[in-house]
C-alpha cells in the first residue's frame, strides 16, 4: 500500500487558496473526494454470501424483500442506503458496509470500503495490492464474504505504483502472473500449502542452479507437495571391472608389562604422534583398539601410512603425550608380529580358508589360506578295475561345487595290453604297453594303437582311460565313475590334477603377539593332500601313517586327519616329508594301509616385525560378482545416466512438471511411489479432564489399564499343580514393588486331560527271534512239528521196500534223504518280520512246533513189476 504522505487527497486543502477553504467548503469537499475517488481500486468480487432478510407474500414463487424507501426516512445515511433490504439481526452473513475494514483470509491483507456496488458485484476501497486472487475476503464489521475476481486501481494509484509492478514483492495479485509466467512458468499454478509465490520468483534461480541434483529434486517436490523425496541412481548398484573398495592398514602392537611400569591409557593416543625411544622412528596414531591375549593386554595402533618415518624395532619402547601440554609419556612395549609371508611350494588339492600350524615364540597368531588355483584334470587312477567294461565307455563326471566343468574322458583300454616281460633290458616301467608304430596304424579304423587282446579273452576290467579334455577352472577335484551302459561293473577311479587347489596366497588373520622371541620365527605348516588308491581297513583319527619319502630312502610321517573316499584324497597333519608315487603307507594303530598316487605338501615363511601391512579387506561388495544387489549394465535403467524419483506421489501428479523443470537432457528417469504413514503412534497424556489438552511423547505416569486380573494358568493332574477353588473369578491387582504372584504358586485355573485308549489284542501270538508276530504259524500240514517228529522219514534210513515182479530182485526208491546241503537253504517263511523271513532256520525255530515250513511229509512211490 501507498504511504500516507503520497495520498494527494491529503493535500488538498494544504493547497487550496484561502478564499477556497471559506468561501467554497463544499467544492473543496468535492475535490477531496473526487481525488480520494481516483485514488482507490475498484474490487469484483463473486459468491457473495446471501443475507437473511425479511421477505413480502405473494402469490407466486417471486421473491421480494422489505427495502428502504428513502422518500419517506429523510436521513444521509437512509439516502445512501436507499433500496437496500432490510437484514435479521440473527443473519449468519451481513452486508458489507461503507467504512469498514475487509480482509483477506489467505493474504491477510486489509482495505477500507469506500463504497459498494454489489448489485454489479464490485467494491470500491481504498488502494491494496496484497489481495490474491479468488481467495475469501470477510468484513470486520458485517461479518459479509465474497470471493475476490479482479483488482482494478484506478488512475492515480496506477500512476503511483507504476515503479512497483517490477517488484514481486510490491506487484498486485494480477502483474504477479506474468512474474510467474516468466520465472515459474514450468511449474504448476498450484503449489503446496503454504509457499509464497512472491518469494518464489526471487529465489527460484536457486532451485534452477541444482537442477538435475538430489537436492533440486528435494526442492522441487518440497515446493510441490511438501513431502520429502529421494533420489536414487542405479549406477550405484551396477558392476564395473576393478570397482571394489579393498583397503589395507599399517598396525603396530604393543604390550604395557606391568614390571616395566609402563603406565597411562594407550587408547588417549588417537591423533597422537609416537615415537620409538630405541629407534626414533616416529608416526601418527589413526585408531587403536585394545584386547586380550592370553595374559598380556595387546594394544593394535593403526599407524597413518603417509606419516610413518623410520623403522620401529621389536621390544623398544614407544611413547607419545595426550596433548600438547602434557608433562607425562604414555608408554607401551612394541611386541613382534607376523609380516611378509612367502609360499615356497604351492602345493595342491587345497581350500580356501584352511588354518595353517604355526610354532614357535609368541601366541594368539592365525594365518589362513586365502586364494587357491585353478586348473584342469591331467591323471587318473585306477582303483578298482571292475568287469564288464568295454572300450569307449564314457566317464561320467559330478562337478557340483568344484567350479569348473567341460572335462571329458573314455575307457581306453579293457583286459589289459600287451608289455614286456620280466628281465625285459631296456628301461621300461610296469605302466609301459607295447604299441604300433604311427605308420602301422594309418588305415587303421579302430582307436588307439596299443596292442590289446581280443574281445572276451579277458573279464572287460577297465586298465586303461584315455583324457579327451581335462576341463577347466577345477578349484576342487570332481568325482568320476565309469558309465555301466555297457554293462559294466564295480569300477573305481581317482582324479589328479597339479594346478587344482595349489596355494596362491596366504592370509594374517589374526597377528598375535611376542612372535619376536625365540624360536623366531615362527614355523608355518600346512597338511598333506594325497590321492590314495587301494585303501584297505580304516584309518582313524590321530592316527600316525609312515611310509617311504619321494627319495626312495627316508621314512616319513604324519597324522591322520581326514579322508574323502569318493575322490581317495587323504588329508595328513604334521608331516616330516613327502611320500614318493606309489608308496604303501600305513597307519600305526589302525593298521589301515593305502597306495599313495599323487600329491603333494605345501610350504610357506614369515618373517617378524614391529609394523604389519594387513592382508585387507573390502570395504564394501561392489566389485564381488555373488553380490545379489548389484546388476549387469543394460541400456535403460542400470547406466551411469538414470536415476530413480521416490516420492510419496504417483508419478502421473508430477511427470511433466518435473521434465520441464529439473530433469537434465540426456537421462533417463522412472518413478517409485515412497509409501509412508502419517499415523501418531505416540502414547498421549491428557492434562486436564475437561479441557481436553494433550502433549506428547511417553507418559510420565503410566495409569492402570485394568483393575480385575484373571489368571489363566494350565496345567494337568499329574504335573503337581492343584485347582484354584474358584478359577473363574479375578482377584485385585497388588501393585507393590515387592509382589510378583497375585496367585498361588503351585496351582492351575484350566485343566488338560490327556485322552488314554486301551486297545486289546485277542490274537494268539508268537515270539520268533525276540519279536512278537500271529503270523508265520500252521495248525495243519508242513510245519515244524512234522519235522521233529518224524525226522526219520527225511534221513532216507526208514523206506519200506517192496520185491520187484519177475524175479528182480532190485528195489528202485522214486525220493532222496535231505542232505546238509539241503538243510542249509531251509528258511524261516510268512512271519511278516523283514528281519526274519527268508533268513536261515535256527535250532530254536525247530522247537517252534507250529512254525510254518515248506518241507512237505516225504512220500516214496514203489513200483513193481507184473
Amino acid at each position: 500500500m501507498a504511504s500516507f504522505k503520497d495520498k494527494l487527497s491529503l493535500l488538498i486543502e494544504k493547497q487550496a487558496p484561502e478564499f477556497v477553504l471559506s468561501d467554497h467548503p463544499k467544492f473543496l469537499e468535492f475535490v477531496k473526494t473526487y481525488y480520494t475517488f481516483m485514488e482507490s481500486a475498484e474490487l469484483a468480487v463473486t459468491s457473495v454470501e446471501s443475507t437473511d432478510g425479511i421477505q413480502l407474500e405473494t402469490e407466486t414463487a417471486q421473491t421480494n424483500n422489505l427495502v428502504l424507501d428513502a422518500s419517506r426516512l429523510d436521513t444521509d445515511r437512509t439516502q445512501l442506503d436507499a433500496g437496500d433490504k432490510i437484514i435479521l439481526e440473527d443473519s449468519s452473513f451481513g452486508k458489507f458496509e461503507r467504512g469498514e475494514t475487509i480482509t483477506g483470509d489467505t493474504s491477510k491483507a486489509t482495505a477500507t470500503v469506500l463504497a459498494e456496488d454489489l448489485g454489479n458485484n464490485r467494491l470500491f476501497i481504498s488502494a491494496q495490492d496484497k489481495f490474491s486472487m479468488d481467495e475469501i475476503i470477510t468484513g470486520g464489521t458485517s461479518g459479509a464474504q465474497a470471493v475476490i475476481n479482479n483488482y482494478k486501481p484506478n488512475p492515480v494509484t496506477n500512476i503511483q505504483e507504476l515503479t512497483n509492478f517490477r517488484d514481486p514483492d510490491k506487484a498486485i495479485s494480477n502483474f504477479l502472473t506474468k512474474f510467474r509466467n516468466e520465472f515459474l512458468n514450468t511449474l504448476p499454478e498450484t503449489l503446496a500449502t503454504g509457499v509464497n509465490k512472491r518469494n518464489l520468483i526471487k529465489n527460484v534461480k536457486t532451485l534452477y542452479r541444482s537442477k538435475g541434483t538430489a537436492r533440486g529434486h528435494e526442492l522441487f517436490f518440497r515446493l510441490l507437495f511438501n513431502e520429502d523425496s529421494e533420489t536414487i541412481y542405479p549406477r550405484e548398484q551396477m558392476l564395473r571391472a576393478s570397482d571394489g573398495q579393498f583397503d589395507t592398514k599399517k598396525i603396530l602392537r604393543a604390550i604395557q608389562s606391568t614390571t616395566q611400569s609402563l603406565t597411562g591409557d594407550t587408547a588417549d593416543l588417537i591423533g597422537r604422534t609416537i615415537t620409538g625411544e630405541t629407534s626414533e622412528a616416529t608416526a601418527i596414531i589413526e585408531n587403536v583398539f585394545k584386547f586380550q591375549i592370553g595374559e598380556n593386554l595387546v594394544t593394535e595402533f593403526i599407524l597413518n601410512d603417509d606419516t610413518i618415518t623410520g623403522t620401529f624395532q621389536t621390544d623398544e619402547v614407544i611413547r607419545g603425550t595426550e596433548t600438547d601440554e602434557s608433562d607425562v609419556f604414555i608408554k607401551a612395549t612394541v611386541t613382534g608380529i607376523p609380516n611378509v609371508i612367502s609360499i615356497t611350494n604351492d602345493g595342491a588339492l587345497y581350500t580356501s580358508g584352511e588354518s595353517l600350524g604355526i610354532t614357535g615364540g609368541g601366541s594368539g597368531a592365525s594365518i589362513n589360506i586365502d586364494d587357491i588355483g585353478r586348473g584342469s584334470i591331467t591323471e587318473f587312477f585306477i582303483d578298482s578295475a571292475g568287469s564288464g567294461y568295454e572300450i569307449g565307455d564314457d566317464i561320467v563326471f559330478t562337478n557340483t561345487d568344484t567350479g569348473g566343468g567341460s572335462a571329458q574322458a573314455k575307457v581306453s583300454l579293457v583286459n589289459g595290453g600287451i608289455v614286456a616281460e620280466e628281465g625285459t633290458t631296456d628301461m621300461t616301467e610296469g605302466t609301459d604297453h607295447l604299441v604300433l608304430e604311427d605308420e602301422t596304424q594309418r588305415g587303421d579304423p579302430f582307436t588307439g594303437n596299443k596292442i590289446v587282446q581280443e574281445s572276451g579273452t579277458g573279464s572287460g576290467d577297465v586298465t586303461d582311460i584315455r583324457i579327451i579334455n581335462g576341463g577347466n577352472n577345477y578349484g576342487s577335484l570332481p568325482t568320476a565313475t565309469v558309465s555301466t551302459a555297457s554293462g559294466g561293473s564295480s569300477a573305481s577311479i581317482k582324479l589328479f590334477g597339479p594346478e587344482i587347489g595349489r596355494v596362491q596366497s596366504l592370509k594374517i588373520i589374526e597377528s598375535g603377539a611376542e612372535h619376536q622371541q625365540s624360536p623366531s620365527p615362527p614355523t608355518l605348516s600346512m597338511n598333506g593332500k594325497f590321492i590314495v588308491t587301494g585303501v584297505s581297513g580304516t584309518f582313524t583319527t590321530s592316527d600316525t601313517v609312515s611310509g617311504i619319502s619321494d627319495d626312495g630312502s627316508t621314512t616319513v610321517s604324519g597324522t591322520f586327519v581326514s579322508i574323502d573316499s569318493d575322490r581317495g584324497l587323504m588329508t595328513l597333519s604334521d608331516l616330516t616329508g613327502t611320500f614318493g608315487s606309489g608308496v604303501t603307507i600305513t597307519g600305526s594303530s589302525s593298521e589301515a594301509t593305502a597306495t599313495v598316487q599323487a600329491g603333494s605338501l605345501a610350504t610357506a615363511t614369515t618373517t617378524v616385525s614391529a609394523v604389519a601391512t594387513t592382508s585387507g579387506t573390502f570395504l564394501n561388495e561392489d566389485g564381488f560378482l555373488s553380490e545379489t544387489t548389484m546388476r549387469i549394465q543394460d541400456s535403460v535403467y542400470y547406466q551411469d545416466y538414470s536415476y530413480v524419483i521416490k516420492v510419496g506421489r504417483s508419478i502421473s501428479d508430477w511427470r511433466d512438471s518435473f521434465k520441464k523443470t529439473m530433469h537434465g537432457a540426456g537421462f533417463y528417469f522412472t518413478g517409485q511411489v515412497n509409501i509412508a504413514t502419517r499415523i501418531d503412534n505416540q502414547i498421549r497424556s491428557f492434562t486436564g479432564i475437561n479441557s481436553s489438552i494433550d502433549y506428547d511423547g511417553v507418559a510420565l505416569v503410566i495409569n492402570t489399564l485394568f483393575s480385575t486380573i484373571f489368571g489363566r494358568r494350565l496345567g494337568t493332574e499329574t504335573d503337581g499343580t492343584s485347582l484354584r477353588a474358584s478359577p473363574q473369578a479375578g482377584v485385585d491387582p497388588d501393585f507393590d514393588d515387592s509382589t510378583i504372584e497375585h496367585f498361588t504358586t503351585n496351582t492351575r485355573d484350566v485343566t488338560l486331560k490327556q485322552r488314554i485308549t486301551l486297545k486289546f489284542d485277542s490274537s494268539k501270538k508268537h515270539t520268533i527271534r525276540g519279536t512278537s508276530t500271529r503270523f508265520g504259524m500252521a495248525y495243519a500240514g508242513p510245519r515244524m512239528r512234522s519235522i521233529n517228529k518224524y525226522w526219520y522219514l527225511y534221513s532216507g534210513s526208514d523206506n519200506p521196500q517192496t520185491a520187484a515182479a519177475g524175479a528182480d530182485s532190485v528195489v528202485r526208491s522214486y525220493i532222496q534223504p535231505m542232505r546238509l546241503s539241503d538243510w542249509n537253504q531251509h528258511r524261516v517263511i510268512g512271519t511278516n518280520i523283514d528281519s526274519v523271513d527268508g533268513t536261515i532256520v535256527q535250532f530254536r525255530e525247530i522247537n517252534t512246533p507250529t512254525l510254518k515250513t515248506y518241507l512237505a511229509f516225504p512220500t516214496e512211490i514203489t513200483i513193481s513189476y507184473s
